[in-house]
């Protein structure tokens, strides 16, 4: 980024800033929290009862955004970073609170979603069709005392719609930038003792050269002199997803239901070890992804429903293939093809038991095992043939326990302990307690919370020719603090939340180092086999500390709301003592909506970014700050049919999230639902 271009993005930072110091924050995305949510004690919860920190994002919200993919429904969520490595079906990855994107435990449905196969297990948002979600929860800070391994960040629950009342139908088709068409249709319905929901989604586009696309400097290939060749076109995105939640009540106190989703995600990227056209490499990889997940549960109220009993059986499977060619040629000098397949199944028991003036206790047990499979295809000329890399398996048993109870009426407490015991692995304990003070006549909620998370070593980690199955858990602790207040009648809602979280025994990679005096490679602390290729190993620490602010103003009622949220962060590498890499110390989005015209709903947004520290083909890079200003609106025609448009990017600004990939110039997309 230019210099002149550095100095607008920090005076919008600013203006973005004192907006919050004021009475513009906060984004309607997140904003105003509904009533009930479930993530953050394992059922429901009235929010002005929760102690820890936690945003939701509507199924309107993601309807008014006409987003296309989680990136574009969590953007505003405080605490939360998104990059992606290109537009649409790109790698997308979310961090909560500066942890690393296997550190932040996504879950659909409560059934934990993610990639078995992945270098840190992280959960790919690009990959997923959006489908008919009912609502998506954030809930921020270390939970691995309700959740179990991942949670160290905080946990993203996608909630999918559940069918009630009459027949419910809906289609919507939109296109625009980028040859972009996208269709979506649902059903969702229920009677007294059936309901059903139903979603497909699918999304076309022919995107664009991610790698060096738009970029704001010089881009070469590995070799450091070689320019990338010219484009031979876009990089071409097919994506589909689909959904469904159907649930039958045996009687007056047993439910039974079952969900399922899975999407297919076909893709081009951009291969930057071509040299040349000529070159026998492919200008493009072809990535090709199928994953999908199910689950059945049986709920049963007993003793008068003091007593809640939930047994749910799950599984879930990845098949991803990279083809580094389309064809492979004869003499090529690598392999061509590299498959995972990766697969989760479990089972968890959970109880719920009321305790009437003494509160209520949850309790539960789980038994999860996850498997992972790599393997790569030769050429010709060197055999050819199907060869295993290698393949992993661990099975965690868990116990967890949750006491919730009320003090005064307004005091609502809560104390969680878990145990996850890795067979043939490590065991860690994690802890949580929370609290809720409410000040109901003046509209305030004073709230803190303390908790301990832990990531057990994925299955690359421990059993990959880079592996080490002896590698201890990752852990951290970490403590938050914050007020919610309403005033004027409710027009006017603010958040701000203060934290900070001290990480250990980070997994890092142990690199191996040319020794001149042996003329060999080298990798100190590495088992004899691993001493040309480096090795996974404990070895880092981190803390990260910041404040979020949210809030929404209703300026005239009904016609008039202005918002925003602003992040600050400070996340820090107590070994190197430099910043954590892809994570910016400002984000900020601020918004003003009109809905003044019936029928008529036009929104702006301005979301702001600081610089970031990422990876560079040599040595880390920072990636300078940027803005963005994107316009939405929808017209409902009549009781059934809206339209809906959206420009993103209206000021067509250059910027990168990981180096060297681009993101969309300046894009138009319009289209149609029809609902009935």
């Amino acid at each position: 980024m230019s210099s002149s271009n550095s100095g607008r993005a920090r005076v919008v930072l600013g203006f973005i800033y004192s907006l919050t110091s004021s009475v513009v924050i906060a984004q309607e995305a997140v904003t105003p929290l509904p009533p009930v949510v479930v993530t953050a004690t394992r059922g429901p919860l009235d929010v002005a009862r929760a102690g820890s920190a936690i945003d939701v994002v509507t199924h309107d919200d993601i309807e008014r955004l006409g987003a296309t993919s989680l990136r574009d429904a969590l953007q505003a969520v405080p605490g939360l970073y998104i990059h992606d490595g290109g537009g649409a079906g790109s790698t997308s990855n979310v961090t909560l609170r500066a942890s690393n994107p296997g550190q932040t435990l996504v879950l659909m449905d409560g059934v934990r979603i993610g990639d078995p196969t992945g270098t840190d297990g992280a959960f790919d948002f690009g990959t997923l069709a959006l489908g008919d979600i009912e609502r998506i929860e954030v809930l921020r800070g270390p939970q691995s005392a309700l959740y179990g391994s991942d949670a160290m960040g905080g946990v993203v629950q996608i909630i999918t719609r559940k069918g009630e009342g009459p027949p419910r139908k809906s289609v919507a088709i939109e296109g625009g930038a980028y040859g972009t068409l996208r269709t979506r249709a649902s059903i969702s319905g229920g009677a007294d003792t059936v309901s059903y929901a139903f979603s497909v989604d699918a999304l076309h586009s022919d995107g664009f050269p991610r790698y060096g696309y738009r970029a704001n400097h010089p881009v070469f290939l590995l070799d450091g002199v070689t320019p990338l060749p010219a484009a031979p076109g876009g990089d071409a995105t097919n994506r589909a997803g689909v959904s469904g939640r159907v649930s039958y009540k045996l009687g007056e106190a047993t439910e039974v239901e079952v969900g399922f989703s899975g999407s297919s995600n076909r893709l081009s990227i951009d291969n930057p070890y071509v040299f040349a056209p000529s070159d026998v490499f492919s200008p493009f990889n072809a990535s090709k992804e199928s994953s999908g997940q199910a689950y059945a549960k049986v709920v049963n109220h007993a003793f008068d429903g003091r007593l809640t009993n939930q047994l749910t059986l799950f599984g879930g499977a990845l098949d991803r293939v990279i083809a580094q060619t389309e064809s492979c040629p004869e003499d090529y000098v690598s392999n061509c093809w590299t498959n995972y397949r990766g697969v989760r199944v479990g089972a968890e028991y959970q109880g719920d038991l009321k305790l009437g003036g003494l509160g209520q206790l949850t309790f539960g047990l789980r038994n999860e095992t996850e498997r992972a499979f790599f393997s790569h295809d030769l050429p010709l000329n060197l055999g050819g043939g199907h060869v295993a890399d290698f393949s992993g398996q661990q099975t965690t048993n868990s116990v967890f326990g949750l006491y919730q109870f009320t003090l005064f009426d307004r005091l609502d407490l809560s104390l969680a302990g878990r145990e996850d015991s890795v067979v043939e692995g490590r065991s860690f304990l994690t802890g949580r307690a929370t609290a809720a003070w409410r000040l109901n006549d003046s509209g305030t909620k004073l709230r803190a919370s303390l908790g301990s998370g832990a990531k057990i070593p994925t299955l690359y980690q421990r059993y990959s020719v880079y592996g080490d199955p002896t590698l201890k858990p990752e852990e951290n602790v970490g403590v938050d603090a914050g007020v919610d207040q309403s005033l004027f009648n409710d027009r006017l809602r603010l958040s701000a939340s203060v934290f900070s979280n001290s990480y250990r025994n980070l997994i890092g990679f142990n690199s191996a180092v040319f020794d001149p005096g042996t003329g060999a490679f080298t990798a100190p602390g590495c088992a004899p086999a691993q001493q040309m290729t480096g090795c996974y190993y404990n070895v880092g620490r981190a803390t990260t500390r910041g404040v979020e602010f949210s809030a929404t103003a209703d300026i005239v009622p009904e016609e008039w709301r202005a918002t925003a949220s602003y992040t600050y962060m400070d996340a820090i590498n107590k070994i190197t003592s430099q910043g954590l890499m892809q994570q910016p110390r400002h984000k900020a989005v601020g918004s003003l909506v009109y809905t003044g015209v019936p029928k008529l709903r036009l929104e702006g947004r301005m979301t702001v970014v600081g610089g970031v520290i990422d990876f560079g083909s040599t040595a880390p890079v920072r990636l300078p700050a940027y803005y963005r200003l994107d316009a939405y609106a929808n017209y409902r025609l009549d009781d059934h049919v809206t339209l809906f448009a959206r420009l993103e990017n209206l000021t067509d600004a250059r910027y990168v999230e990981i180096y060297n990939y681009g993101v969309a110039g300046r894009s138009l997309y319009a289209g149609l639902k029809v609902d009935w």
